[in-house]
Order: structure tokens, then C-alpha cells, then sequence
């Protein structure tokens, strides 16, 4: 380690499922966690500014810092403060654990010169998650598709965005634990079911491939979880309904909710506002988000 250094990371926020890509796809946007590692005097210190930072740790259990310490291992880690400056909600479907996983991973890596791939990181950041989605997308940026093989092996591969997109993002005033949302879901789905979302995730991948947005409203249908979700989100099967908005190409849950991501041909805000009425209505507040799709996912500076 270069003794006078800090070490920046920034890893952006994500959007998993995207509809019928049930544990399969997340698409990495342009919201993000910022952390910044330099040596102290004082022991560990930890200082927290932006959003949801209530719920962000000081101490050990911090998240970004325990990803820190797993890849650190039996190395020297007392004697330095972790900035983190945080733009992602927490416990919103937005990716925000997988990102804070990846940054303290990212960090250790580039402090001990441990000389980790990103492949490397989302195999470590997907052991601690317990899925790749979401940890795939926020160290690559754009599209990605991932699986694990029956071995434990992950496989991500970006996927091209051809399509012209605008993406609005509506986060509503509601907290959904993922274990409760998981809970939600059937043990077993029929094969009509099964079918549906096969075809519909291939047509996904394909229309955002090819560059045809007006496939994105069937190619998001999906029956694997949203129809289960949708009676824990106040207002989410009227988002589902939602038609005739202008602009508006496909919506769908993010990740496990209880956000919503809309793929948007311009009139983004309007589109936005659309949704989070249907939350208004049930009394519940939203806040919403006009978005660029993050394409560059993990990035990694040494600074003086």
C-alpha cells in the first residue's frame, strides 16, 4: 500500500428482475455509494452523509466495512477512516447491500494490492448476497445476465442496450424487508407460467439488444413475482395497469421492491409522476427519480 494514498470507490445502484428476468437480469443506474478509505490516527472511523443514513452503521457491523474485513482477512485493518457519501435508498430494491458489498471488496482490493478481478469480486460479493444479480450489474454497469452454475461458479455477461432509453425511477415512502417479499413467492409455478416468462425474458433481452422499445411492454409482463408482490405494494397493480402515458415503454417492480423502474421514450417526469400518484392515492409518498443507465459499474481511484 502507498503509504500517503486514499482509496475512492464508486458503485452504483440497481434495478434486478426488470420484470420477467427473475433473479437473471439487473441493470445498474446513476445513483451511487461513494466511499473514500485513507489511514487514521484514531483507530477505525467511520463518517456517513446522504441518504437513509440513519440506518448506515458507524461501528463494525457496517456492512461495507465487514466486505472490507472478509477480503482483507488476517491483514492489518486499524488505523483508518471509511467516508461514505451515499445516494442509493436502503431496503428499496435498488441494490443497495450488493453495492455496499462491492465497495468494501473494492476497497480491500486496492488497499493490500490484492490484485482481485472483478470476476474475482462479484464470486466473493455473491457469497455474501446469495445471488449474483444485483452484485454482477453494480461491478460491471449496463445489462447484465448472470446464473451460477451448479458448482457455485457465477457467469455475468453484459448484455448491449441498443434501445433509446430514459429511465424514471419512483421510490415510495414504504419499507419492504426481502424476506418478506421472498416469503411471498409460490414454492412451485406451472409451466404455462414457466413458458410465459421464458418467452418474455428472451424477448426482453432482445428488444433492449436490437433496439425495439416498443416490444418493452409485453417483453416486461411477468408472472413469477410481481403478481405475488404486488399485495405488499399499496398501489403497484394500478402501476401495473398504468396505460396511454406518453412515454412510458415498459415498467416493472425493482428487485424485490418496493420501487418501481419505468423505461421511458422522453416525458420521463411525467411518467415518473404517473406512478408515484398511484402510491399518493393509497397515502403512501413517493419521491421520483429521472435516471441515466450507469454503464462503467465499479470504479476504482488511488488519490493523494
Amino acid at each position: 500500500m502507498v503509504e500517503s494514498s486514499a482509496i475512492q470507490v464508486r458503485v452504483p445502484a440497481s434495478s434486478a428482475n426488470l420484470g420477467p428476468g427473475f433473479d437473471a437480469l439487473a441493470l445498474a443506474l446513476g445513483l451511487y455509494l461513494r466511499c473514500t478509505l485513507r489511514k487514521s490516527q484514531q483507530g477505525l472511523q467511520i463518517t456517513v452523509s446522504g441518504t437513509d443514513t440513519a440506518t448506515i452503521p458507524h461501528d463494525e457491523s457496517n456492512l461495507i466495512w465487514k466486505a472490507f474485513t472478509r477480503l482483507a482477512g488476517g491483514q492489518t485493518k486499524s488505523g483508518v477512516e471509511l467516508e461514505i457519501v451515499n445516494e442509493v435508498p436502503i431496503g428499496k430494491g435498488l441494490g443497495s447491500s450488493a453495492a455496499a458489498i462491492v465497495a468494501g471488496l473494492a476497497l480491500a482490493n486496492e488497499w493490500f494490492e490484492l490484485k482481485r478481478s472483478k470476476d474475482e469480486i462479484i464470486k466473493i460479493a455473491t457469497e455474501m448476497e446469495g445471488h449474483p444479480d444485483n452484485v454482477a450489474a453494480a461491478v460491471r454497469g449496463g445489462l447484465v445476465v448472470s446464473c451460477q452454475t451448479e458448482d457455485g461458479t457465477v457467469v455475468a455477461v453484459n448484455s448491449p442496450l441498443q434501445a433509446n432509453l430514459e429511465v424514471a425511477l419512483v421510490v415510495p415512502e414504504l419499507q419492504l424487508p426481502t424476506e418478506q417479499a421472498r416469503a411471498a413467492l409460490p414454492a412451485n409455478y406451472s409451466r404455462p407460467d414457466a413458458v410465459f416468462n421464458l418467452q418474455r425474458v428472451a424477448l426482453l433481452v432482445s428488444a433492449l439488444r436490437e433496439g425495439h422499445p416498443d416490444l418493452l411492454a409485453e417483453a416486461m409482463r411477468d408472472r413469477f413475482h410481481q403478481p405475488y408482490r404486488a399485495p405488499l405494494v399499496p398501489g403497484f397493480q394500478e402501476i401495473l395497469e398504468l396505460r396511454g402515458i406518453p412515454g412510458l415503454l415498459g415498467l416493472a417492480l425493482s428487485g424485490a421492491g418496493p420501487s418501481v423502474v419505468a423505461f421511458c421514450s422522453g416525458h420521463t417526469l411525467e411518467v415518473g409522476e404517473a406512478i408515484a400518484s398511484c402510491f399518493r392515492k393509497h397515502g403512501i409518498k413517493a419521491a421520483t427519480h429521472q435516471l441515466p443507465i450507469d454503464s462503467k459499474g465499479l470504479v476504482v481511484k488511488r488519490v493523494a
